[in-house]
């Protein structure tokens, strides 16, 4: 039985074959798997923005809705959200003492017969200092007395409830920026609920409903804030990337303070980051409703970027 072997030509041509059919397996391979890493991220970058804006939108959601501002951090100019005349780059807000409120510690409302305008005294129905007090130490791992440091702060709620028509001189209303704070009061309140104005600027006009506040908010990209001005303990500079967004809290407009990410006034408080990979970070107002929204990019590598959209409105 005569036996014949392959010939160099048909090795060859083998080879060749196995090769290309290697190759196309190969890609056939990368393009699933570079699929798959896409779907994947995308489905992540979907989840955290929107873990990101329904984080946004409950800090916002326990907002003075007179306080909140467009703040841009190159120039100092902040404005009203609701009379923007230019994009600004960082949101702010002052916060309602809120845990305190859901704990019982206060009311939020006055009873008006019981105010004495010569005492500068008004009284908090089912309201107790020591409660509010005990919450609030708490909630920033803090021992200061909060009246005599003035680390709480009363707003009246105003007209409506939004109190903006009654503000004539929105830039000095709140301590924003090293400003000065006349619509935001010094207070003291004992363990029967009777509140004491020992602000040096007293009110015009008592409301019934008031907003406790223990804390001030931000919110920017890092891209939108200047290095010579960081002085967070919290995060080194040289660590965050330009497309990392920043909530920054825990400091007081009313005592002059701002964010320990900005240098116009005396930085203080703490900063966290709430996402990563934020190419635009984006909000206005409609009709007392603030509307924030949020672009999210990532490249992939073999392929198209990851585009993320995510919008949500806050009452």
């Amino acid at each position: 039985m005569n036996k014949r072997g392959f010939t160099l030509i048909e090795l060859i041509f083998v080879v060749v074959v196995v090769t290309i059919l290697s190759v196309a397996t190969f890609k056939a391979l990368q393009t699933i798997l570079i699929r798959s890493y896409k779907a994947k991220e995308i489905t992540k970058l979907s989840l955290q923005s929107q873990i990101a804006v329904n984080q946004i939108s409950e800090y916002l959601s326990n907002r003075v809705p007179s306080t909140v501002i467009g703040y841009d951090p190159q120039t100092g100019e902040f404005e009203y959200i609701g009379e923007l005349t230019s994009t600004k780059p960082v949101l702010e807000w002052i916060g309602i003492a809120n845990e305190a409120l859901l704990n019982g510690s206060y009311s939020g409302f006055l009873d008006l017969k019981k105010s004495n305008k010569d005492t500068n005294t008004t009284y908090s129905p089912n309201s107790n200092g020591d409660a509010i007090a005990a919450t609030i130490q708490k909630k920033f791992a803090i021992s200061d007395d909060i009246f005599a440091s003035n680390i709480v702060n009363l707003i009246f709620a105003g007209s409506f409830d939004r109190g903006r028509s009654d503000i004539k001189d929105f830039n000095n209303s709140f301590g924003w920026h090293g400003n000065q704070s006349l619509n935001s009061f010094d207070i003291d309140i004992n363990s029967t609920g009777y509140i004491k104005i020992t602000d040096t600027v007293q009110p015009k006009f008592i409301y019934e409903k008031y907003f406790l506040v223990d804390s001030a908010y931000a919110i920017a990209r890092r891209a939108d804030l200047k290095e010579a001005d960081w002085s967070c303990s919290d995060l080194n500079w040289s660590d965050i990337d330009d497309d990392t967004l920043l909530l920054f809290y825990d400091y007081r407009p009313w005592r002059g303070e701002t964010f320990c990410g900005d240098s116009n006034g005396n930085p203080g408080g703490r900063v966290t980051i709430l996402m990563k990979n934020v190419a635009r970070f984006r909000f206005d107002e409609i009709d007392y409703t603030i509307r924030i929204s949020l672009d999210i990019n990532k490249s992939i590598k073999g392929s198209t970027p990851v585009h993320i959209s995510k919008m949500k409105v806050v009452f």
